[in-house]
């Protein structure tokens, strides 16, 4: 694999990456940039939601009972939990994103969403997911004819669109061909695109939210081979709106992996 091992490079050099790609231009084809390598031996994060928050730090929400919180780390030091929240053991963290100068995270099978301030973290309160909604899975937003929607998945392979008031407006079935997807999970809305990945699965997938179709598929069996971990699926996604580029990660991985897909 052609990529650079590198501790902390110029990783926010490439702005040269900001043209937009057409949505009918995918390619499903990535090319490897900068990685950072974290401590998963000492310092483990069972990753289930990234997003940034600025050019060089990422929000991230960790799962499992007893273990589940929300943090920002530094990609100049990416070892050191900055504002660390931690949950009470009966939650299991999910998904996360920054809406609106609030942070938003997930629960799994409580069907919370944790609110707390985007500087500090602090904890402000919590809303119930509708109904509607079978679990917390992945969370992300999008503006949509200058409204902000609530982009969530709960392990089926619907899209549940909501407003900021966290009211389901509709959900979106996601097919790829004639078969409909299964099981999305982290999500990531980027320049019109909605990106997830499926559990226990090593790729990303590229979305049309509005037609609920596949554009793209990006393959990165060869980052989760090289993670080694049994329990380490690929889980984060976070686009960085200065560089357009993607990094990524997994449960538990020992690096972070900035890449660019075409």
């Amino acid at each position: 694999m052609i990529a650079l091992i590198i501790m902390i490079t110029s990783a926010f050099s490439y702005t040269q990456y900001a043209q937009r790609i057409p949505k009918n231009k995918l390619s499903g084809k990535q090319q490897y940039l900068t990685r950072v390598l974290r401590d998963n031996i000492n310092n483990p994060q069972y990753t289930q939601g990234f997003a940034f928050l600025n050019e060089d730090t990422i929000l991230e929400s960790t799962g499992l009972y007893k273990q589940s919180g929300i943090h920002y780390i530094n990609l100049k030091n990416v070892n050191t939990l900055q504002n660390q929240y931690n949950l009470d053991g009966q939650f299991f963290g999910e998904g996360c994103d920054i809406i609106n100068n609030k942070v938003y995270q997930l629960t799994w099978l409580e069907k919370k969403i944790f609110v707390y301030e985007k500087e500090d973290l602090q904890y402000i309160g919590q809303i119930d997911l509708p109904q509607k909604i079978k679990e917390g899975w992945g969370l992300t937003h999008r503006l949509f004819n200058e409204e902000t929607q609530i982009l969530i998945s709960d392990g089926t392979g619907y899209i549940h669109i909501l407003n900021e008031n966290f009211q389901v407006l509709k959900s979106v079935l996601i097919f790829q061909g004639l078969t409909p997807v299964n099981y999305l999970n982290e999500l990531e809305y980027a320049n019109g695109i909605l990106y997830a990945n499926e559990y226990l699965k090593s790729y990303i997938l590229a979305i049309d939210l509005d037609e609920g179709k596949v554009l793209a598929k990006y393959d990165f069996s060869e980052l989760v081979y090289e993670a080694k971990r049994p329990d380490g699926c690929l889980n984060g996604i976070a686009f960085n709106q200065q560089t357009q580029t993607f990094w990524i990660t997994g449960k538990n991985w020992p690096f972070i992996q900035e890449v660019k897909l075409f």
